[in-house]
């Protein structure tokens, strides 16, 4: 008893390490037990669906899939996934089912239409829709799929495709917490997965999300336009990202802004989908949102003159276009 004040002061500055290494080491033990044999059926093989179907095939989950575009079926086939030919064929035996559409309107139609998904799902799978949606449909889903003895999650993600590719998404989960106890293990290839509260939870904190990242994108776009030549770029951008001014997006688009160069991490057209979402969503709470009305207007710029398949952080060209005007004053 009297060196356990000396064993805990010694340990203090690893707690956090020992604890990180436990809850690590836990999530993969839960995924290893959980993905054997396990069939997950996989709808939406985009930009973001395809590395989150592939993260789990390399878990060991048994993995089916369906997407409008081939490409990606047949290198997911070649990697160990399965390719299901009708919803009935992907919903047979499957724990858990895994949607990661473009766009609402396609969620609806897969998951809603007679001969649809939710129509084919056996009793106690999980239904886990991963894409954007307003957290009305969340509500929705979650009504239909319980009224059908099946529990569903609304997990939208954040992080691009980088993230999707690494396995490091953020993953904002509402439902039953129970559901998201038994897909914890599911979520774990993916990325960090955090349970916020009951149905369309998860996609309120996306709307939010999506908020901040158009936000800060007019405001990194700006300041990055007042870097000029006699501006080492690459000095510029580290100093600001060791200050108060530092983020993921300064980190991830700062560079590639400078430059010019805007191959779709996350594209503007989805970009614009997902601000109506949150702008609707705005209106609905009595949330004024001024700064997010703006930037929206400037990715519809990009998105008019062509840009609606670039990265979103091509916003930098409407703003450097606003400077640059044809007036024909003379």
């Amino acid at each position: 008893m009297g060196f356990d004040w000396l064993i805990d002061y010694l340990l203090s500055p690893f707690k956090d390490l020992i604890a990180n290494l436990t809850r690590i080491i836990s999530q993969a033990f839960r995924t290893l037990e959980l993905s054997m044999n396990v069939k997950v059926g996989f709808v939406g093989l985009g930009l973001m669906g395809a590395p989150m179907a592939e993260n789990l095939l390399s878990a060991g989950f048994d993995v089916h899939v369906i997407s409008r575009s081939r490409g990606p079926i047949d290198r997911l086939v070649t990697k160990g996934a399965v390719h299901a030919t009708s919803y009935r064929e992907l919903a047979e035996g499957a724990k858990f089912i895994v949607t990661m559409l473009p766009t609402p309107k396609s969620t609806r139609e897969v998951l809603f239409e007679p001969d649809g998904l939710i129509a084919q799902l056996d009793p106690e799978t999980i239904l886990i829709d991963m894409a954007t949606e307003d957290p009305s449909l969340s509500l929705e889903i979650y009504n239909i799929a319980k009224g059908n003895q099946i529990a569903a999650l609304d997990a939208p993600v954040s992080g691009g495709d980088v993230g999707a590719i690494a396995g490091k998404l953020s993953i904002m989960v509402g439902g039953d917490r129970e559901a998201f106890d038994r897909a914890q293990g599911l979520f774990a290839p993916m990325g960090t997965p955090r349970y916020l509260g009951g149905a369309g939870s998860g996609s309120k904190v996306k709307a939010a999300n999506q908020v901040i990242v158009a936000g800060t994108l007019a405001a990194l776009s700006e300041a990055l336009l007042l870097l000029d030549d006699s501006v080492s770029t690459v000095d510029a951008l580290a100093a600001l990202g060791g200050g108060r001014a530092g983020s993921a997006l300064l980190e991830a688009k700062g560079a590639s802004m400078i430059e010019g160069r805007f191959e779709p991490g996350f594209k503007v057209d989805l970009h614009l989908k997902d601000l109506k979402i949150a702008l609707d969503y705005a209106k609905e709470k009595g949330v004024s949102a001024p700064v997010t009305a703006l930037a929206t207007q400037l990715l519809t710029a990009v998105s008019l003159s062509g840009g609606g398949d670039l990265d979103h952080s091509a916003i930098i060209q409407a703003i450097r276009g606003l400077a640059k005007l044809q007036l024909n004053l003379g």
